[in-house]
């Protein structure tokens, strides 16, 4: 298994990958991945596992098996495996310790259970953190090299995004603390907020944008009840701007899936706001984000984590924001064509370019109402309710 997203080592990932062929068999555990270590050439001796299917997972298609697990049991699910590590670090304070970098994420929490720990130390790294958090001894072997971080492919937001943003936006107190996940949608919400004050950050993992509004002095994280004054997250997922603002930095803190995900962290943040994505939202607020179209395209991930915190937290909010249709088609059905990713119990509000749905102590009849008021117009009409009542 090696890091994800921009964390991924690649100078190690793209030489096992060559060389699979002297190795033999393997599976290979890959988060998000942005390269070129993800390829269906490769599935002729790799066996790929992942939680997602995210960037380039989904050329894998049914190549790709799925661990369907909460992000905060991923590394309980994973102790059991015969690990090997590849690691991308940072040099750190001394030449006995090392940084994290882009990512701490669930790969920090396995590092003493692995049978070998292979690390890249790539100048090409933001050194996060003390500098003193890996040491020299937690590490079998070195590879030193210039390797840049990969930066995620860049979404476009259209007219509906930017109106879900200001919707977002509108619900959001000075004050709060963001989770926020990955993408165009994403991105437009961030942006949608430089008009607030003193915003706080505890994510899975940060992009650009949030980079942006704590340089424009929006996130401050002044008013957080747990880690003042820190943006905390498990993992960077951006471009060399980020990892500039990110290398050095004494207001970031970058700790593992352990710390990020963990119920008593998240129930301890004070308004604590939760905002994820979803491909589709049934009548009574279920929601799945795995599967479109047949395709394994999303994850469980950490919105159920993350959305429960936010239900768990003194004044917190827990979103899913998603445009209202996707190639002509509703968004809002009346049945789920996947699996219930999460929950009804722990959805807040659902948001769509059409407006806020508040489903927070709402009956059925209360959602179904709530809901159809913002789907598409067009849709309206053929989206009925024979999966609203409850079954026995």
């Amino acid at each position: 298994m090696w890091g994800q997203a921009s964390a991924e080592p690649t100078g190690l990932t793209e030489a096992l990958t060559r060389a699979r062929h002297r190795i033999g068999a393997f599976r290979a555990f890959a988060g998000i991945s942005y390269g070129a270590s993800v390829d269906p050439a490769y599935t002729d001796i790799i066996s790929y596992v992942s939680y997602c299917g995210t960037g380039q997972n989904r050329k894998l298609g049914d190549k790709l098996d799925i661990l369907p697990v909460h992000y905060s049991n991923l590394v309980q699910a994973l102790r059991h495996e015969d690990i090997v590590i590849l690691i991308r670090l940072a040099q750190g304070a001394d030449d006995d310790h090392f940084s994290f970098g882009p990512g701490a994420d669930y790969v920090a929490d396995l590092l003493s259970v692995a049978r070998l720990v292979i690390a890249e130390v790539s100048s090409g790294t933001p050194q996060t953190g003390t500098g003193r958090d890996i040491k020299r001894s937690d590490i079998d072997y070195i590879v030193r090299t210039r390797t840049p971080c990969l930066s995620p492919p860049q979404g476009k937001a259209g007219d509906a995004e930017a109106k879900i943003a200001q919707n977002v936006a509108s619900l959001i107190e000075d004050g709060a603390t963001l989770q926020i996940g990955l993408g165009a949608l994403p991105g437009a919400i961030l942006k949608a907020l430089h008009g607030h004050k003193d915003l706080g950050v505890h994510s899975g993992l940060i992009t650009g944008e949030v980079a942006d509004l704590c340089t424009a002095g929006v996130i401050t994280n002044s008013r957080k009840t747990l880690d003042r004054g820190l943006t905390v997250t498990g993992l960077l997922s951006g471009d060399e701007r980020l990892m500039q603002w990110a290398d050095g930095n004494s207001r970031l803190s970058i700790r593992p899936t352990s710390y990020t995900h963990a119920p008593d962290t998240l129930r301890a943040i004070d308004r604590f706001v939760a905002i994820n994505s979803a491909i589709e939202v049934d009548l009574t607020g279920q929601v799945n984000a795995e599967i479109a179209a047949g395709r394994y395209v999303g994850a469980v991930g950490g919105a159920a984590n993350f959305l429960r915190g936010a239900a768990e937290s003194k004044g917190g909010l827990g979103i899913i924001a998603l445009p209202s249709t996707a190639r002509d088609r509703s968004r809002i059905v009346s049945q789920l064509s996947g699996p219930v990713t999460t929950a009804r119990a722990d959805i807040g509000f659902v948001v769509t370019e059409h407006g806020i749905a508040d489903l927070r102590n709402a009956t059925l009849t209360q959602r179904q109402e709530r809901l159809l008021a913002i789907a598409d117009p067009l849709h309206q009409d053929g989206l009925t309710t024979s999966q609203v009542e409850p079954s026995n």
